[in-house]
């Protein structure tokens, strides 16, 4: 908790404003609520929270809070009078860091402030020389015991809290991207949404921190295993496998999207299998439905992140991505462990991009046996090139995909009763 007591009536609305926003960035919050309590509306109910869980609440006058959600308001340059729901940003910076925040103002007889704090980045006075990890380093309350593996953001190695003697997986980043704002800010998001989301389907991450020399890294459950990718291996798998991977994977974005997270990026390098069940990791690409910073009706990126052979069309035509844009990503994924390769190929990313935008939908066929024609219609439904041509809702999909293990179950017994 942090101490954000305001019960004296003398203090000015701006040292009271300046005093939570650099309390609240500095206990690594992500959100400030600041409305007014009914009833009475003569206070002023405060909370500072991070990933959902409360840091600290404490209560204002009411002329006071109202004040402070005015200051907001002239920080983020928003119309004092408006009569309609207004949302600005700006930067706010402290001596060891900084953050962008969003402020969105609700008016009435007792306005009301709410604050998505993004970005949180700790810029050290001294920035020392980056590091080379070795066993028997210590990351703050980790100790290293081996390097895992690595990736194209980052490093993982085996880890152990130091006093609780637990075991986890520590990711960092890169040595060349530790002044990169935009990899610090993806580890940041992958951090957030992967919290937000409790399923056994979902690699756990509990901790983020960063280095002495500025590079962040987060705290993973540590497990044994291989991606998706390297299970596949350019072979297909036996169907009642794959079905029963997707079902699975559908399972974990079902439990993401009930929170507001859009993957974005579901890829085979994306999902890990342990004990023969696969589990969904790095959110490094998430995006939240929620998020201040999505795009406006008709605007478009100016650059399109995803995984080329599993990207859905609507993020290649510069949009945002939509909990549909999942499905096709996993139906994507699906055709490969279904038939040994992803749905198209090409000689170019370019010409990979045009394929998902205007290619015929192609069927999957497995070498193992005749796919039941739930299964196709299935994967050629999560492949549709329009998001609403897709299933309704990622659950709609899990519903889909249990039927057709079923019916792959049903075919396996239709074998041994052909005479």
């Amino acid at each position: 908790m942090v101490d954000v007591s305001t019960s004296n009536p003398a203090l000015s609305p701006v040292v009271v404003c300046d005093a939570l926003l650099d309390a609240a960035i500095g206990a690594g919050a992500d959100t400030l609520w600041l409305e007014p309590r009914r009833p009475p509306e003569d206070r002023y109910e405060l909370s500072i929270e991070r990933e959902g869980r409360t840091l600290a609440m404490t209560a204002l006058d009411g002329a006071l809070g109202a004040a402070v959600v005015a200051r907001l308001a002239i920080l983020a340059e928003l119309d004092l009078v408006a009569r309609r729901p207004t949302t600005g940003r700006c930067v706010v910076r402290r001596p060891t860091s900084s953050a962008e925040i969003v402020v969105t103002m609700r008016p009435g007889r007792s306005p009301r402030a709410e604050v998505f704090i993004r970005g949180s980045r700790v810029r050290p006075v001294a920035v020392s020389r980056p590091a080379k990890i070795e066993p028997g380093a210590t990351i703050g309350h980790y100790a290293v015991e081996a390097r895992l593996g690595a990736g194209g953001m980052g490093q993982v190695f085996r880890a152990r809290h130091r006093a609780l003697g637990r075991g986890c997986a520590l990711k960092v980043l890169h040595q060349d991207g530790g002044r990169s704002d935009d990899a610090a800010e993806r580890f940041l998001r992958e951090a957030r949404a992967a919290a937000r989301i409790k399923h056994p389907n979902i690699v756990d991450v509990f901790d983020f921190g960063h280095l002495p020399d500025g590079r962040p890294y987060l705290v993973m459950e540590l497990l044994d295993g291989r991606s998706l990718a390297d299970y596949v291996g350019g072979d297909a798998l036996e169907p009642r496998v794959a079905v029963r991977f997707a079902r699975e994977l559908a399972s974990a974005l079902v439990a993401a999207h009930e929170v507001g997270v859009i993957h974005a990026d579901v890829s085979p390098s994306n999902i890990l299998v342990s004990g023969e069940v696969a589990k969904l990791v790095d959110f490094g690409l998430a995006r939240t439905i929620d998020d201040p910073d999505r795009l406006d009706e008709g605007e478009t990126a100016e650059c399109v992140y995803g995984t080329p052979s599993y990207i859905a069309p609507e993020i290649i035509r510069g949009l945002d991505a939509v909990p549909e844009s999942d499905q096709y990503g996993l139906g994507a994924v699906l055709f490969e462990m279904l038939t040994g390769e992803p749905p198209y190929s090409a000689s170019s990313v370019r010409e990979l991009c045009i394929a998902h935008l205007s290619a015929a939908i192609p069927r999957p066929e497995s070498p193992h046996a005749q796919l039941p024609v739930e299964v196709v219609r299935t994967v050629q439904r999560c492949l549709a090139k329009r998001p609403e041509q897709r299933f309704p809702t990622m659950s709609a999909l899990e519903v889909a995909l249990t039927e057709a293990e079923q019916s792959l179950a049903s075919a396996g017994w239709r074998r041994w009763l052909t005479p």
